[in-house]
């Protein structure tokens, strides 16, 4: 950690439902900071400074862009960043923000959730792997190329894997990865009959909030964007291999409103083939 005795923060407008949800997923020691609008110069500057910081932004501004500059310039090593975006993020501002060297890892908020904790604590190696054998995981797509490679990646982790074209080939109960078709339109009352039988991670290409919250409605255990982050991969189905993990429980529905802790402090401001 960057500085010792600080805590990670999560920043973000935490009257958004969504973003709550996203904050609510990191473990406890992480501070909520409610910041609706802008980043103010105060919040990140001071005596009281997170050691790390995860920070939802629905868009890039100039003032956020100074904040955060001004905030990694004021650690040696710099403070560890990682940004929670929007989908109306342009990739143009990314890129510009990442030649400027504000940010070290950058997730989309739809996905977020099962995600952030790890890119959170990356530069301390992540989260320790859980011991023990470890399930037999079903990788089930229609995609050759694609169940091999994540039933590859699924053995590389210590998960024995079997692919499957479809859930007809799929065994009856157990955890499975599943290249979910979202074109089709019988895709949740799928992942609702398999979902009573085992965990199952939802990898979604294009993911957004209404997909995601259906996917979890449905009982989806995690959803990752398709194609995925390997090691996000792996510490999804850590998750679920252990004997704590939780029960699958829905985001809020978009816009329903969601349980949430009370933020720690407020920043003011608004804005096969």
């Amino acid at each position: 950690m960057d500085a010792p005795g600080r805590a990670d923060w999560f920043v973000g407008d935490l009257g958004d439902p969504w973003v709550a949800a996203i904050g609510s997923s990191l473990p406890e020691s992480v501070e909520r900071v409610h910041c609706a609008g802008p980043l103010r110069e105060e919040l990140l500057a001071g005596h009281r400074v997170p050691g790390r910081l995860a920070v939802h932004r629905g868009l890039l501004t100039p003032r956020d862009a100074e904040c955060l500059a001004r905030y990694r310039a004021g650690g040696s090593p710099a403070p560890r960043v990682v940004l929670c975006v929007g989908p109306h993020i342009r990739h143009a501002e990314l890129e510009r923000w990442a030649v400027q060297g504000l940010f070290d890892d950058v997730v989309p908020e739809a996905t977020a959730r099962d995600t952030l904790a790890r890119r959170l604590a990356a530069d301390e190696g992540g989260v320790p792997r859980p011991l023990g054998t470890r399930p037999r995981v079903c990788v089930v797509s229609t995609n050759f190329e694609m169940r091999e490679t994540l039933a590859e990646a699924c053995e590389t982790a210590g998960f024995p894997a079997l692919p499957a074209r479809d859930w007809s080939e799929a065994p009856p109960q157990g955890p499975a990865l599943w290249d979910v078709p979202v074109l089709e339109p019988g895709w949740p009352m799928e992942l609702a009959r398999r979902s009573r039988v085992g965990p199952v991670v939802a990898l979604i290409g294009f993911p957004d909030r209404a997909l995601v919250a259906e996917a979890r409605e449905r009982g989806a255990s995690a959803c990752l964007e398709l194609p995925c982050d390997l090691a996000d991969l792996v510490g999804v189905l850590d998750r679920l291999a252990s004997p704590r993990a939780e029960a699958p429980h829905a985001f809020p529905p978009v816009p329903a409103s969601v349980g949430r802790r009370r933020p720690s402090r407020v920043a003011a401001g608004e804005g096969d083939a």
